[in-house]
């Protein structure tokens, strides 16, 4: 947390009324002890947004947000948590002192700083552009390109004349010395030390903002014939190439809309004129999984339009794995040869482009359709070098109907059986070793699948455990001897264990704030408390229940440690690593001995079956 003290952070949270803020957005309904409503978060018909008042936490079950009321407001507004705090305390009067951790102060004050001089920087690209004799030269390229004054004014573009110090002098009147110029890459320091240059010259300019419309850095498009045509903003304390997209602060967060990616600033901001509104940009750089998380919380769906030509294709392919893996649903659109989203849309308009995509393709489709190229399909050696291929793609799903749909289709265009091709695809399966095949499956099409682990006995039992001991001020010391954060073994439950502990060994005679207990953990690590919080049942009941649950817990512990040392010993032994191998022997030992006695002073029972 950092900026704020705990106590600080308490003060504001005890003072902010959850109710209040989540009524900003959504209307709530009492119903027993809690209010549900509509969730603000995801598109839904039958509500399903729970807060409840006294725990001061929200939770929604369609589609999982969870949390406290910082982590609402930093997910609503975009904030960060110091930013989430500073909003509330804003909010409910809460005073906050001005001398806090000196370093993490300093840089929130040089990034408040850096956003104001990208703000003048791109004010005096807006005045270039409107109001010098060098600005016709872009003004005409911009309507050249067919851009509009609304579209140019809604996307802030500016222009850098060729000058080489244009915006270090505009700069130094406005009291902005060129190392801050240089912090936020808009000036480069000369070879021999003696001073800077502008980055930018000559270049149509596009603004980039985050999601809150600060802006982050800027593309420069030459309007001569300067290399790169496209400069893009260096790495700094505001912007990284990957971790941003254009016009993101654009589009709408909506699951039920798809959003269009492009390669271009210029295709980004043609399409948003032309009506496609849900367009964004990947900054010229391969899609990246930051990238591909920062679309998730904006939808359910993506269509990649990039140009046809043959590094086009190739971002496509590369882009398809990295949102697929995130859980979105993918598709491609298929441009004509040689033309760019811009083109097309100005040269056939916006409804042949509507027709485009409708006409997306599935990822799987895609690849089928790209395996077969170069192929012809009408000879017997093409058509089985094709089936080769598909197979070879098929056997990628693990989605058992997506799979009859692809194989019928693809049968009736070879002419061939499908329970020949059917075949082929599971022995191609089965040849994938098993666990190795399972661990490199991708559900590309189903959204939730990298949010939802496999549900386990052990699992479960980790899950009401915790729910027992934060609802239970005394349960934990009748069992701190016998477990710790060490024994839960799934990502999700064991950072929430962690931070657990670590607050009842620090305060063990306090009560257990579950509110508070947001504060310290990552979204996932939210989500999954507001998951065990909404959905798990906490009432203590006999001994020896709680004695099973406890051995359950750690028999999953036992059985996966086992299960690492074995895979260890396998390694070490293709190695020949005696010193190692005698080593991993007798911790296997040991730990297979625990796990006897475990299982011989306890009855597992079904507590997490």
């Amino acid at each position: 947390m950092g900026f704020y003290s705990d106590d600080i952070i308490k003060e504001v949270q005890d003072r902010a009324d959850i109710l209040e803020i989540v009524s900003e957005y959504t209307s709530l309904k009492k119903r027993g002890d809690s209010y549900i409503g509509l969730c603000p978060f995801h598109s839904e018909k039958t509500p399903s947004f729970n807060v409840d008042v006294e725990k001061k936490l929200f939770y929604c079950f369609g589609c999982g947000a969870g949390g406290n009321v910082f982590t609402f407001v930093m997910n609503k507004e975009n904030l960060s948590f110091p930013e989430a705090v500073r909003y509330l305390a804003d909010k409910y009067k809460v005073p906050l002192p001005e001398s806090m951790n000196s370093k993490l102060s300093q840089e929130f004050k040089e990034k408040r700083e850096f956003y104001r001089v990208n703000r003048l920087a791109a004010e005096y690209f807006k005045l270039c552009l409107f109001h010098t004799y060098e600005g016709k030269k872009a003004l005409a390229y911009i309507k050249k390109r067919g851009l509009t004054r609304d579209t140019v004014e809604k996307f802030f573009l500016g222009y850098a004349p060729p000058s080489w110090d244009g915006l270090i002098k505009f700069a130094r009147k406005k009291g902005i010395d060129c190392a801050t110029l240089e912090k936020v890459g808009l000036v480069i320091a000369r070879k021999d030390k003696k001073g800077y240059y502008d980055r930018f010259r000559n270049r149509l300019m596009f603004p980039i903002e985050d999601v809150t419309k600060n802006i982050i850095g800027f593309g420069g498009r030459a309007l001569d014939d300067s290399m790169p045509k496209y400069l893009n903003s260096p790495d700094t304390p505001l912007f990284s190439k990957g971790d941003n997209l254009y016009a993101l602060s654009k589009i709408e967060k909506d699951p039920s809309l798809d959003v269009i990616i492009v390669e271009g600033y210029m295709d980004c901001v043609a399409l948003h004129q032309h009506g496609f509104r849900q367009t964004v940009a990947s900054l010229g750089t391969a899609l990246t999984k930051k990238q591909a998380q920062l679309l998730k919380k904006y939808t359910a769906g993506v269509i990649l339009s990039y140009d046809a030509d043959v590094a086009g294709q190739a971002a496509t392919e590369r882009g398809i794995e990295i949102l697929a893996q995130e859980g979105l649903r993918v598709k491609i659109l298929s441009l004509p040869e040689g033309k760019d989203p811009d083109e097309v849309v100005k040269e056939q308009g916006p409804q042949y482009f509507q027709k485009l995509l409708d006409a997306s393709l599935d990822f799987i489709s895609f690849k089928l359709q790209r395996a077969k190229h170069g192929i012809n399909v009408n000879t017997p050696d093409g058509k089985l070098r094709y089936i080769k291929k598909a197979v070879d793609i098929l056997g990628q799903l693990e989605s058992e109907p997506e799979m009859e749909v692809h194989i019928k289709n693809l049968a009736e265009e070879l002419d061939i059986s499908p329970q020949a091709l059917k075949k082929e695809v599971y022995r191609k399966k089965l040849a994938n070793n098993g666990l190795q095949y399972k661990n490199s499956q991708i559900r590309y099409n189903n959204k939730e699948f990298n949010k939802i682990l496999q549900v386990t006995g052990f699992y479960k039992a980790e899950r009401k455990l915790l729910k027992l001991i934060i609802d239970n001020d005394t349960f934990y010391r009748n069992i701190e001897e016998k477990i710790d954060e060490r024994y839960f073994t799934n990502p999700k439950t064991k950072k929430i264990a962690m931070v657990l502990f670590d607050i009842i060994r620090q305060n063990p005679d306090g009560k257990i704030d579950v509110a508070q207990l947001f504060n310290y953990l990552d979204e996932e690590g939210c989500a999954e408390l507001s998951s065990i919080m909404a959905t798990e049942q906490a009432e203590l009941v006999s001994q020896e229940h709680i004695d099973s649950l406890v051995a359950k817990v750690k028999e999953g512990y036992f059985k996966e440690s086992i299960l690492k040392v074995r895979e260890q010993l396998k390694q070490a032994e293709i190695l020949g690593n005696r010193e190692e191998i005698n080593y991993l022997l007798n911790m296997y030992q040991q730990l297979k001995a625990e796990m006897d006695e475990l299982i011989s002073h306890s009855t597992p029972g079904k507590e997490g079956a």
